[in-house]
């Protein structure tokens, strides 16, 4: 490999890299010789300039465009965190004094939607299996009554409702937030 080379419009606008072996440029107008660090630099952060022949960082963006850009950041890593916390599981004392961990992955929530449905106007000894885990984290596909998988589905509700409003809290939080700072401070927890 020989010498990097940045070429640049009249208004120094980076346009190109050349290697002066591997791809030297076609005209060597408007070309400054660069380190091997200045190229790996321009092509990690867009907007490097070229002026009176040197090399010049990108101006950062106002402060107004570091909060927004923070922030959108923060929601997408809350909006995760949420995604995470409700698909990973739930407690219902729907078969007893003891809970049971149901989960709660896409493939779970179907399923349980699929019991409330078939449970409907069923008789009392009706049942359909759903699987959970006892306290020791054994997981059976368990027989659960119409009236039990009732109590699941309003526990998957009411857990799946309480993240929402954790979420909907944090997202608050980031909106108000004045500095990157402050954005960055809110956190799933």
């Amino acid at each position: 490999m020989g010498q990097k080379l940045a070429a640049f419009d009249v208004s120094g606008q980076i346009m190109a890299f050349y290697d002066s072996i591997d791809s030297p440029p076609a005209d060597r107008e408007n070309v400054i010789p660069i380190t091997n660090e200045e190229w790996q630099m321009c092509l990690s952060q867009p907007g490097w300039t070229v002026a009176n022949g040197k090399l010049l960082a990108p101006i950062p963006p106002a402060a107004a465009v570091q909060l927004q850009q923070a922030q959108r950041i923060q929601c997408q890593r809350l909006q995760a965190a949420c995604e995470s916390a409700i698909t990973a599981s739930f407690k219902s004392m729907a078969l007893g004094p003891q809970p049971y961990v149901y989960g709660s992955q896409l493939t779970d929530q179907n399923n349980l939607l699929s019991a409330l449905s078939a449970a409907q106007g069923q008789p009392a000894n009706w049942s359909t299996p759903l699987w959970c885990a006892d306290g020791k984290g054994d997981w059976s596909f368990l027989p659960h009554t119409a009236a039990q998988v009732l109590q699941v589905n309003q526990d998957w509700v009411a857990f799946r409702t309480m993240q929402q409003q954790k979420y909907a809290s944090l997202i608050a939080q980031v909106q108000v937030a004045a500095t990157v700072q402050a954005v960055q401070a809110v956190a799933w927890q």
